[in-house]
């Protein structure tokens, strides 16, 4: 039935000098999102992609597909015809019968009309069309009246119908499909997130990529424990890529560096130089990966090593931008996102990662850098950390 695929994209409209830059980052996303299926041919016309399809084209897959890529606000499956009006008129009946039976069937007990109320929405971006926005809502809207049993409702109908003028093709399209909105991936640089496999990092990964960002994963293997973080952490990451693509993860072993730490360090301050510490490698990895910076998934206050002191003197050991885009949500908040994402399931699996193996019972809530530096001169991990990070190679997720 569906010719077509219209895409709608709102924040790239606003990039003035920039705007095809980003445009073209987002078609060649939905490209490499999309080549699996398959498709005809996608181009780009006036503020709008389009895509075109075969009949047996699997809609469900690439609605889904669609769905999860950030630049995109909204698209249609549409029925492309040619600019005449006589058969646009046809055409749009054709479509909202269709649409009718397919809406009762879906509703099996109820055999009540679904669509008992309309709406013609004309769009003309070919200038020269015959008719103007207003003329064609008045006649096929008037179309529409005297060969279906509905009726016209401009503030609430029940279908909107879009009828959108082109300059090549009339596309003709009804139920708007919301996508994530925000940038294309890969329009805002690298940035490397730490990855904990509990709920708040992959939900901070996620929304960096809202924000253009390409993300290489970096996890801290536990391995003096017996566990199954692996496939975790892969799975994670396999969640993640539907926004993204392909990603990077790389699994840091962290043992050598827990020994050090757990042999020389208080343990009320143990949390905060792990995490200082793995800043200094995640900030190897960057170098590695020209990265620009870092994603966590702090939420201020919402556990010991997330108070406003703990935080400054952690992230002061970085050697590049820290983002922490959940910092003002609740956890609730952030749980209603992961369960969105689709990464709360597998994030509630049991597994002990390095920052909840070991920690003090009342540890450190207001650190002091000094005595922090100052105790870290104790620990001999330069040569433990160039070793490692220059051994280690990443996984393609």
């Amino acid at each position: 039935m569906y010719t077509s695929i219209i895409i709608h994209y709102d924040e790239i409209t606003l990039k003035g000098g920039n705007r095809p830059f980003f445009e073209r980052v987002l078609m060649n996303n939905i490209r490499e999102s999309i080549k699996e299926i398959g498709y005809n041919k996608i181009y780009k016309e006036g503020g709008k992609i389009i895509i075109e399809i075969d009949e047996d084209t699997d809609l469900e897959k690439i609605k889904e597909i669609l769905k999860n890529i950030p630049g995109i606000s909204n698209f249609y499956f549409a029925v492309s015809e040619e600019k005449d009006l006589d058969k646009i008129n046809k055409k749009t009946v054709e479509l909202i019968l269709r649409q009718a039976q397919d809406d009762k069937r879906q509703a099996q007990d109820d055999r009540s009309d679904k669509i008992k109320t309309f709406k013609i929405e004309a769009r003309r971006s070919d200038k020269k069309f015959k008719f103007k926005s207003p003329e064609i809502n008045a006649k096929t809207g008037e179309y529409v009246l005297e060969n279906t049993k509905l009726k016209v409702d401009v503030h609430q109908p029940d279908l909107e119908v879009v009828i959108d003028v082109g300059n090549k093709d009339c596309f003709i399209y009804f139920k708007k499909i919301k996508g994530i909105g925000g940038l294309p991936v890969g329009t805002a640089g690298k940035l490397v997130s730490l990855l904990s496999g509990g709920i708040d990092s992959p939900v901070a990964s996620f929304m960096m990529m809202k924000r253009g960002a390409k993300i290489i994963f970096v996890h801290f293997k536990n391995k003096t424990i017996n566990n199954t973080g692996d496939g975790k952490i892969k799975n994670l990451v396999k969640k993640l890529s539907h926004f993204q693509g392909r990603s990077k993860l790389y699994i840091i072993p962290f043992e050598e560096f827990q020994k050090e730490i757990i042999a020389k360090i208080p343990s009320k301050n143990r949390m905060i130089i792990y995490r200082r510490i793995m800043f200094k490698l995640a900030g190897m990895i960057a170098k590695k990966e020209n990265a620009k910076g870092f994603v966590t998934g702090d939420s201020l206050s919402q556990v010991a090593s997330q108070t406003l002191e703990n935080i400054g003197v952690i992230y002061h050991s970085a050697n590049l931008p820290i983002f922490p885009p959940l910092i003002g949500m609740n956890k609730q908040e952030i749980i209603d996102l992961a369960v969105r994402i689709k990464t709360y399931e597998t994030s509630i699996l049991p597994y002990q990662d390095c920052c909840s193996f070991l920690i003090a019972k009342h540890p450190e809530t207001k650190a002091k850098l000094d005595e922090i530096i100052k105790q870290e001169e104790n620990l001999e991990i330069d040569e433990i950390a160039e070793r490692i990070i220059t051994e280690i190679k990443p996984e393609v997720v």
